[in-house]
């Protein structure tokens, strides 16, 4: 049975994460968010660390009962997840213990210009909005707003409540009205970094309000000296990543269960 670990008794994972540049991942190992197991409380060999909708396998992949256990819990916490391996050897011994019970993926990865960012455009996105519509950094009443409703869930879902989305998160909301119909949040967080997170209405879509709210969002990290990450799902994110100045570094496949 794999043992789930408090966020202060996470230091016994950092040397199988210290090569991870998953923000998620450093999140995790810091005890900003996320939930990890390991095989045993004196047993760090490999962990599962499971943040939102994404799971990680990292360390080395266990054998006979060690291999149920970890199966067991895949199926427990991470059965709706992408499921990234940390190697090769993951990704084999994915495809062994579930064989034909996995499907793949296609996942974008983007990466920032070399030149960065251009700050006066990112300020033309977040102007350059309908009329009707204000750009509203996330407080307490547009997180309520945001996770009444399924579709606007993700911008702060992955925080355990307010206090803590404030204390390690921020996000910008595009209000018509009382109503949030766009947004760009932080999807996790680790220091000095965070992932990004982009929803709108389906109404509202194809209107700019995307653009303009992560937009808002890049524009605080880049004033407090954080990296915004951009992971993208669909063809839709990486066009809208690269108008605020992101490059396509690559396409990837990560697993999911059947």
């Amino acid at each position: 049975m794999m043992v789930e670990l408090g966020r202060e008794k996470r230091q016994s994972i950092r040397t199988i994460c210290e090569t991870s540049t998953e923000v998620l991942v450093r999140g995790a190992v810091e005890g900003a968010m996320g939930r990890v197991w390991v095989p045993g409380l004196d047993c760090s060999s490999c962990c599962l660390i499971v943040s939102g909708d994404f799971a990680y396998l990292l360390g080395l992949a266990p054998k006979g009962a060690g291999a149920l256990d970890l199966k067991t819990q895949l199926y427990q916490s991470a059965s709706h997840a992408f499921i990234y391996p940390q190697d090769e050897r993951w990704e084999q011994w994915l495809e062994d213990e579930f064989d034909g019970q996995l499907r793949m993926v296609t996942r974008y990865a983007l990466k920032r210009d070399e030149h960065h960012f251009d700050v006066d455009r990112l300020k033309s996105y977040v102007a350059s909005i309908p009329e009707g519509i204000r750009i509203r950094r996330i407080d307490q009443r547009l997180y309520n707003l945001a996770m009444k409703e399924e579709w606007s869930r993700d911008l702060c879902s992955n925080f355990e409540d307010f206090r803590h989305f404030e204390a390690k998160g921020f996000g910008y909301g595009a209000m018509k009205g009382h109503r949030l119909v766009s947004g760009c949040s932080a999807y996790g967080a680790s220091e000095g970094m965070m992932e990004i997170q982009v929803d709108t209405r389906k109404d509202f879509r194809r209107q700019g309000l995307a653009l303009a709210c992560s937009a808002a969002f890049v524009l605080e990290c880049l004033e407090r000296n954080l990296i915004p990450n951009w992971d993208a799902a669909n063809q839709q994110s990486v066009e809208l990543a690269e108008k605020l100045g992101y490059v396509f570094d690559r396409e990837y496949q990560v697993y999911k269960l059947l």
